[in-house]
């Protein structure tokens, strides 16, 4: 109840306290579908957020991510509540780091299974610009984190095309240099990057202006050959979706034999299977 009543505690230190046990409690799958929806925690939490106090905000930014999950009932009704997006749009413009990284984290949450409907408010409330510079921030959660939410805004193969014909040559100049050797990513920024690009590959347009980046195309012939199996799993994919089409597209299977990607798939049929399995799909397509 201490979570539930934060916004009357008698000083910030308590609300702080109070939220941090809502935040505890908010975990639970069981508590979010029971005591957390009955209690409709999500009007305080609300409130709070638009509090002018730093550390309040942080804690009830963080607490409501977790009443955003897929599985949590709070979050069709929260989504309902107006100003809802504009409010998130506005914590990831916020200047504390640990504010920015909440608010992208709540509109992963929202963008995991959205409709069009959705992610076209959320498109038109925040824009793929803010998206791209919570990208570059230096922060390595807060990278992840927004590579997942740019994953999620570009899950449809007809919107896809749209948003990379207009906002391609950011999204590229963004996230290609994050593939390259010289640049110091994490394995797991890698694989979010190369799943980003599965899902623009997708789109007939896009795919045609992924194929004419060397530096990327060079990035997956690489990966290809590394020792981490997930980067080898999601560059694979990759491949197979540049390659995959509905008419066969010679000029992109013989540029992708000539660098060298055909050769390098066929040494992957003898890797461990989960891996082989993907080589065997991409060699189909060529």
């Amino acid at each position: 109840s201490s979570g539930i009543n934060a916004e009357y505690g008698e000083s910030t230190e308590v609300k702080v306290a109070a939220l941090s046990c809502l935040h505890s409690l908010s975990r639970s799958v069981k508590q979010l579908r029971t005591n957390l929806l009955d209690a409709e925690v999500w009007q305080p939490l609300l409130r709070l957020i638009r509090a002018q106090d730093c550390d309040l905000i942080r804690t009830s930014s963080r607490t409501l991510c977790n009443f955003l999950l897929d599985f949590s009932p709070s979050k069709d009704i929260l989504l309902e509540q107006e100003g809802t997006i504009e409010l998130l749009s506005e914590l990831v413009l916020y200047p504390d780091e640990e504010v920015k990284l909440n608010g992208v984290w709540a509109l992963m949450n929202i963008t995991y299974k959205a409709d069009s409907q959705l992610r076209s408010k959320i498109l038109n409330n925040f824009g793929i610009e803010h998206i791209l510079e919570a990208v570059e921030e230096d922060c390595p959660k807060l990278k992840i984190k927004a590579l997942g939410l740019l994953r999620n805004v570009l899950c449809d193969t007809g919107e896809v095309d749209s948003i990379m014909m207009s906002h391609g040559a950011e999204v590229l100049s963004t996230l290609v240099p994050l593939l390259s050797p010289t640049y110091d990513s994490t394995e797991e920024e890698q694989e979010q990057v190369l799943c980003v690009f599965i899902n623009i590959a997708a789109g007939a347009l896009s795919r045609d202006l992924l194929m004419t980046r060397e530096d990327l195309l060079q990035s997956l012939l690489n990966f290809l050959s590394n020792n981490n199996t997930q980067l080898q799993i999601a560059a694979t994919t990759c491949i197979t979706q540049l390659v995959k089409r509905e008419e066969r597209s010679d000029a992109c299977q013989a540029k992708l034999r000539q660098m060298g990607h055909f050769k390098q798939l066929q040494l992957l049929l003898s890797a461990r299977p989960e891996v082989s399995d993907r080589a065997k799909i991409a060699l189909q397509y060529f």
